[in-house]
């Protein structure tokens, strides 16, 4: 079903979105999830339904989709006869995964779910170019300084573990970015 609305004329996102961002979202979810012993069958359905609200009807839903994707997972998974405990717990997950939108965490599946979100936007920088400059149609260094600041922000959302694993990409992103940005004198420190 994720999958099938990835690959929808209707997600503006485009059908990259499956392979650059839900799956390695679904990856890092479970490489943390075994380190911390976390419910990998929550932290699987979070991390493949975390952003279906957002990649449905044309994006109408993205400022909240957190909110209204835990709503439909819930909804998806009552249909499914899932235990009411492990929706409760993916709900969670969905609704506090963003970044941009504070929410507390309350269990370790939804730090990790948050983490791994974020763990995606810094090893899918092919990606994330192609969100700044093919959806969001940014110009070279209003891009790269728009990246840079989401990069930052989603490193910083990232639990120490995690941090570990992806710090080289981290270092690499920044450095691509600063040389961009400073060739226009536009270093953001």
């Amino acid at each position: 079903m994720v999958k099938g609305a990835c690959y929808s004329k209707e997600n503006k996102f485009k059908d990259s979105i499956w392979d650059y961002h839900i799956l390695p979202v679904v990856k890092h979810s479970l490489i943390l999830g075994k380190k911390f012993r976390a419910d990998l069958e929550v932290l699987e359905l979070a991390a493949l339904l975390h952003d279906y609200a957002a990649i449905i009807e044309n994006g109408k839903l993205y400022k909240n989709h957190h909110i209204y994707g835990a709503k439909l997972a819930e909804k998806i998974l009552v249909s499914l006869n899932y235990p009411e405990d492990k929706i409760k717990r993916i709900k969670e997950c969905i609704k506090s995964h963003r970044g941009s939108v504070v929410i507390d965490k309350k269990n370790i599946e939804a730090k990790i779910l948050a983490s791994a979100d974020a763990m995606s936007h810094i090893t899918e920088l092919a990606d994330m170019f192609y969100l700044t400059y093919g959806v969001h149609k940014y110009k070279t260094s209003d891009g790269a300084e728009w990246l840079k600041n989401k990069l930052k922000r989603s490193w910083e959302k990232i639990i120490p573990v995690g941090q570990k694993i992806v710090k080289a990409d981290y270092d690499i992103a920044i450095k691509i970015l600063n040389k961009t940005l400073d060739k226009n004198n536009l270093i953001i420190k």
